[in-house]
């Protein structure tokens, strides 16, 4: 049995010029999230070199270039090439951009509905409108990134199957996670802005700070929160049927935990 498993940072902005030397070095595996179409194209370009680095498909809501640059067929294409959609959602910040927001984000969910993936997505100052448009076009693979939902809201968000992805400063503004359930749990660094305030190094992939409130809050050792993070992916990426677009790396850490899970 596996006794020891890397740090998991399902949510993490990285430079999609990095090395792919730095991004071992991490010790750990990363999802990175993208904001845009041209930068979704260029990190996904880079996916094959990269081993222990899952490069997503994002359209970021808070974004404005992003949203006036989006195109449905390349989406599409892009999406046949990678296990994860990250960033993608809702933004409340400018109102006024929400019925923009709501348009594009049923045409992503439209598609995940047909493909599928590990999808990351934002819902600053609009949780229940994001929920509302899960009810409305249900997908597999849901991960609510730096959930900020009331209880009500996140129970909603479990009924429909969620995940929920939470990193420090998230913990320290007293979101609703305790309503979150353990077999629902991933852990993100959302680094560079997430983990602002966590110690040193503050880097994709440094979780541990995370981890240990997480695995107080839980009742488990540090090393057992992490194990049924690992779990919980798997699970996720079973359902979204994803797993084949996953790093090789990657994909064999998971089924090591179908092995543990006998």
């Amino acid at each position: 049995m596996r006794t020891t498993w890397p740090p998991l940072d399902t949510h993490a902005h990285i430079d999609v010029v990095i090395p792919a030397i730095d991004l071992l070095e991490l010790r750990a595996v990363v999802f990175a999230a993208s904001r845009s179409l041209a930068e979704s194209r260029q990190a996904i370009s880079r996916q094959p070199k990269d081993l222990l680095t899952v490069w997503g498909l994002g359209l970021h809501p808070g974004v404005r270039t992003a949203l006036d640059g989006f195109d449905p067929d390349e989406f599409s294409a892009l999406l046949d090439r990678t296990a994860y959609v990250g960033e993608v959602g809702l933004d409340g910040k400018v109102k006024s951009r929400l019925t923009q927001q709501r348009t594009l984000l049923s045409s992503v969910l439209t598609m995940l509905q047909e493909r599928p993936r590990m999808t990351s997505l934002h819902s600053y100052g609009a949780t229940k409108e994001l929920i509302e448009e899960l009810e409305r076009t249900p997908i597999k693979g849901t991960v609510l990134h730096w959930w900020q939902g009331d209880r009500a809201t996140t129970e909603r968000a479990v009924e429909l199957g969620a995940y929920f992805s939470v990193n420090a400063a998230g913990l320290r503004r007293g979101e609703a996670s305790g309503a979150i359930p353990l077999d629902r749990l991933l852990l993100e660094t959302d680094h560079p802005n997430g983990n602002r305030a966590s110690p040193a190094p503050r880097q994709p992939g440094h979780v541990s700070d995370v981890e240990a409130a997480l695995a107080d809050r839980y009742d488990l050792t540090s090393a057992a929160l992490r194990e049924r993070t690992w779990r919980n992916l798997r699970r996720l990426v079973d359902d979204a049927g994803c797993g084949h677009l996953l790093p090789t790396r990657v994909r064999s850490i998971l089924k090591a935990v179908h092995q543990d899970d006998g």
